[in-house]
């Protein structure tokens, strides 16, 4: 298939996101405009006027032929609204999805390098996914390894030399000049071909936010798919803007309950009890010993509050050992 030919199905999901919606309308109205490219936005029943700005926004940039919006009546997270994107875009046959978050900025060329990656006749690549840049435009991630034993200790020890010894077990991948492979991309912009996506079934509907697309990428590995990072498609992502996590006040906030229960249901589904319950006891262990020595070098702590006890209260064994006590109490 030639570029001129494909067809892509851009897929957005939106929540209360009218302070920044425009900007990523603009940004990605080139890639729309001189093309059969087709922007479908699933909004997950927004409180705020969000779907006003997209309506309009259609309207008076003459965007209704590639442009649809799908209103939810409820919020069903960010998993099950790209499925029923995708869904939506069955009907103008798309040979290729790109999901991207609405919190985004895109740059000239991202959409159509990542799409040039994909159509690379010298290598197999079945999904791409794009660097995110800071404010300066200086990268700062791109793709990433699956969690595992090393990385959760090494991510929560928060330790340079460990760093630098362990390297290959860091979360993040160190950004190359070259599209190179990688265990999974961010969920903020990666493009696929469709049939991928259809055939893994999309992502798991039991993810409300958080893990899905980790999740996903396991599958497609662990199905022969393979997944790769383009350093020339680089988009600015305002990180956690619709769930708040993250804010400009750097104030960090407690995690929701469904982090942790995407969290657990992740390595439950793809490892197993006894890899989870050795992943917990090594993230209580780790980011304790992070916390005793960031309060004695008297570092500044960003790190959520509650932090442990949420993990502890949606480990398995906690949640054994209250199951037990409650059938005992009946």
């Amino acid at each position: 298939m030639s570029i001129t030919q494909a067809k892509v199905a851009i897929i957005t999901i939106t929540y209360n996101s009218s302070h920044f919606i425009n900007d990523y309308l603009l940004s990605i109205s080139p890639f729309l405009s001189t093309s059969s490219h087709h922007l479908v936005i699933v909004d997950n029943a927004s409180s705020d006027n969000t779907c006003e700005i997209l309506e309009q926004y259609m309207e008076n940039h003459q965007l209704t032929g590639n442009m649809t919006v799908v209103k939810l009546t409820q919020n069903i997270g960010f998993g099950k609204g790209c499925n029923r994107g995708a869904e939506a875009a069955r009907s103008f046959n798309p040979t290729h999805l790109w999901f991207l978050n609405p919190d985004t900025r895109v740059f000239k060329n991202s959409g159509q390098n990542l799409l040039s990656l994909l159509e690379n006749t010298d290598k197999q690549v079945d999904f791409a996914g794009s660097v995110l840049v800071n404010r300066q435009g200086s990268p700062r991630s791109g793709a990433f390894r699956f969690p595992g034993l090393m990385n959760v200790f090494l991510s929560n020890m928060q330790l340079g030399i460990l760093d630098k010894l362990f390297k290959q077990y860091t979360t993040a991948t160190t950004i190359q000049d070259q599209p190179y492979q990688a265990d999974w991309l961010t969920g903020a912009s990666f493009m696929t071909k469709a049939e991928c996506f259809y055939q893994l079934q999309g992502f798991d509907p039991y993810y409300f936010l958080y893990y899905e697309e980790v999740d996903l990428f396991y599958r497609a590995k662990a199905q022969g798919y393979s997944v790769w990072a383009c350093p020339e498609s680089q988009i600015f992502h305002i990180s956690g803007a619709s769930t708040g996590i993250n804010n400009r006040k750097k104030i960090a906030k407690r995690l929701p309950s469904y982090w942790f229960e995407s969290r657990r249901h992740y390595y439950l589904s793809n490892y197993g009890k006894l890899y989870f319950f050795i992943v917990d006891i090594i993230f209580i262990v780790s980011h304790t010993i992070w916390t005793i020595r960031a309060t004695i070098q008297k570092k500044r702590i960003e790190t959520p509050p509650y932090l442990i006890s949420d993990t502890i209260k949606h480990s398995l064994l906690y949640r054994l050992l209250t199951r037990k006590h409650r059938h005992k109490s009946g």
